[in-house]
């Protein structure tokens, strides 16, 4: 890339930081056998984030991916910029003028990459100074966003300048800051442009996986409404239909403008990843338990596009879903989002792990669809939820946890503790832990998402 004021063409090569570079002579005048005074030496000043820095041995001046660099020169000077070999410098907020060349430079690679910008004096005089920008956050980049408000986005995150963007579609994105959780390491929170008092929209990562949440449109809203809403995010997601193959444990809810339900069930992906068969019984069986007249068949074949898969009932040719499954080193999520074919205000999200008798104990973080964000300690027998709610009002939770008994899956637990009626049910796995609302009107619709640390 070339960025450039005032451009000349770029003479030959010089040193940084106030030297090299310059070739000024005299020139006898016809004549009159006087000599013309010579030119001042061209030299620069460098600073990085506004601090005078000086260049390595080799002459290079070692900046951070979102560092601001300046050149300064001692004169009037036209400006030339150059990629290293990789192209894979960006430049934020350039300002470029005789007086000053400065910029945010940001690495979209994990690797070092050069950068070098010249400046030229009007005597043809040339000075360049060379930046060695070290290597990216590597989990800076793009993660497929599947949120519980029904809608499938793109988080486009930037650890070292501290942004992001989530888009969806080309038409909808919001842009903004992110920084550390003073209260807790390694989460970050989401400042929107007018939403910075929205204390709860926070998210965490492990490995190719982000759990947050944002203030996502509310699909069911006659009017333009934000809520803070959980998600999940990957980029890591299947492309190979034999890794689909499994048996998993499902939450999900359907959340329409008159109500809200939830979804619990287990199935199983066989064949090559081409054939889903759900249990889609009242009763939450294990698949290879579930009556007969509660088994529903899917097929399964490759999505619109990479890391996407269409299933449809074998039943109901028109009735189909489209999901992705995430890979968390060697386990999976399987993530769904959309809107119902019955009702397209009503938003769909489904996640489900691998089921599994390990009930590991351990700390997270995440968010519910009432907005909150906490933390959860899980043990064997039962969990604690400190949070904080959107208006900043905190709460507790302390959950006992029981069996689903020998026909049921043992990667779900029920919750043993509740008020008559206020029934929910736990579910761990690839270091996600989920709580969800039963198939009720007092919990019905309600999902709780965590990453395990």
């Amino acid at each position: 890339m070339v960025l450039g004021a005032l451009l000349t063409a770029c003479g030959g090569g010089g040193g940084g930081g106030g030297g090299g570079g310059s070739d000024n002579g005299s020139t006898n005048l016809s004549g009159g056998g006087v000599s013309a005074p010579a030119q001042a030496e061209l030299t620069v000043q460098v600073s990085v984030n506004g601090k005078p820095v000086t260049p390595d041995a080799s002459g290079a001046y070692a900046v951070k991916p979102g560092d601001t660099v300046g050149v300064t020169p001692s004169q009037t000077a036209s400006w030339t910029s150059a990629n290293g070999a990789t192209g894979a410098i960006t430049l934020r907020n350039p300002a470029v003028s005789g007086s000053q060349w400065t910029a945010q430079v940001v690495n979209t690679s994990t690797n070092e990459a050069l950068y070098t910008v010249t400046a030229n004096s009007g005597s043809g005089a040339t000075l360049r100074s060379i930046f060695k920008v070290a290597g990216g956050d590597a989990r800076n980049g793009a993660y497929a966003v599947f949120a519980t408000n029904g809608t499938r986005q793109t988080l486009v995150l930037n650890f070292d300048i501290k942004t992001y963007e989530m888009s969806e579609g080309m038409s909808k994105t919001v842009a903004g800051s992110l920084d550390k959780d003073p209260s807790a390491a390694e989460t970050y929170v989401f400042y929107a442009p007018g939403n910075s008092d929205v204390t709860t929209a926070r998210f965490r990562v492990a490995q190719d996986t982000i759990v947050g949440a944002f203030p996502f449109g509310v699909t069911q809203s006659p009017t333009v409404a934000y809520a803070v809403q959980p998600f999940v995010a990957s980029r890591a997601l299947a492309t190979s239909q034999a890794d689909l193959d499994g048996v998993y444990n499902r939450f999900g809810i359907d959340v329409s403008a008159t109500a809200a339900v939830s979804d619990i069930s287990q199935f199983r992906i066989s064949a090559g990843g081409t054939t889903l068969r759900r249990c889609a019984d009242m009763t939450i069986y294990r698949i290879d338990d579930c009556p007969v007249a509660s088994l529903q068949t899917w097929s399964v074949s490759p999505g619109s596009s990479a890391g996407t898969w269409r299933m449809v009932q074998a039943s109901d040719p028109a009735g189909y879903a489209d999901f992705a499954m995430a890979q968390v080193g060697d386990q999976k999520i399987f993530l769904a989002a959309g809107k119902l074919r019955t009702d397209p205000i009503a938003s769909v999200f489904r996640i489900a792990v691998a089921e599994s008798g390990n009930w590991p104990a351990g700390r997270g973080y995440g968010s519910t669809t009432k907005g909150s964000w906490g933390q959860v300690d899980v043990g064997a027998t039962e969990s604690f939820r400190t949070a904080i709610a959107v208006d900043g009002t905190a709460s507790s939770a302390h959950n006992i946890f029981g069996s689903l008994g020998l026909m049921g899956p043992q990667g779900i637990r029920t919750i043993v503790n509740g008020a008559p009626g206020e029934t929910y049910f736990a579910m761990q796995g690839a270091g996600i832990f989920a709580i969800i609302g039963a198939r009720n009107l007092q919990t019905g619709g309600y999902l709780q998402l965590n990453l395990m640390d």
